[in-house]
């Protein structure tokens, strides 16, 4: 009997607090690549496929307590770049306190799993 070799699809599991942070944390990093990088092909379609998976987001029901994201391989590396600058860019501009880093480490926490979705 010959077995199934499925590739599983990167699934992010999400409650609506990680939602609503990574909805805010793509709109900052598209606003923000927007005016402080140069326009590149790669760019171009890191904010296209970011502002996509925006837009898939925002059309999840508010009353979803649970969500499982199913993500495209470009998705998530969009998404992990995403969060990479936002995590620098919080850590150059916003003085330590201990908000700021226990939201860093629940971002950063979010990362990992991304990397193992890679």
């Amino acid at each position: 009997m010959h077995k199934l070799h499925l590739n599983a699809v990167p699934t992010l599991a999400l409650n609506f607090n990680d939602l609503a942070a990574l909805r805010g944390i793509i709109r900052a990093y598209i606003t923000y690549t927007r005016r402080a990088s140069r326009r590149t092909r790669e760019r171009n379609e890191q904010i296209q496929v970011l502002e996509s998976l925006y837009l898939r987001m925002t059309n999840i029901p508010t009353n979803v307590p649970d969500i499982a994201l199913l993500l495209s391989t470009a998705e998530v590396v969009a998404l992990d770049c995403a969060i990479a600058g936002f995590c620098a860019f919080v850590r150059s501009k916003v003085p330590p306190s201990r908000e700021r880093d226990e939201t860093l480490q629940d971002v950063e926490r979010m990362r990992e799993v991304l990397a193992r979705l890679q």
